[in-house]
């Protein structure tokens, strides 16, 4: 798989395995996306998605 069909493909693949597989999946490809970006740029996407995902754990925890 190559090109522009292999993250849409890799998530459904991990989506039918689990939640927690497609959001690694889809993290993973955050991560492959924001190495090519500035550094300033990447850590202020990680620290929001890190204030995304802590919001939501937040919620399924209560």
């Amino acid at each position: 798989m190559r090109g522009a069909a292999y993250w849409p493909k890799e998530i459904k693949r991990a989506d039918r395995s689990s939640p927690k597989m497609g959001a690694l999946r889809r993290m993973d490809r955050l991560r492959s996306t924001l190495q090519h970006l500035d550094p300033v740029m990447a850590n202020r996407a990680w620290r929001e998605v890190g204030d995304a995902l802590q919001r939501i754990t937040d919620r399924y925890t209560q």
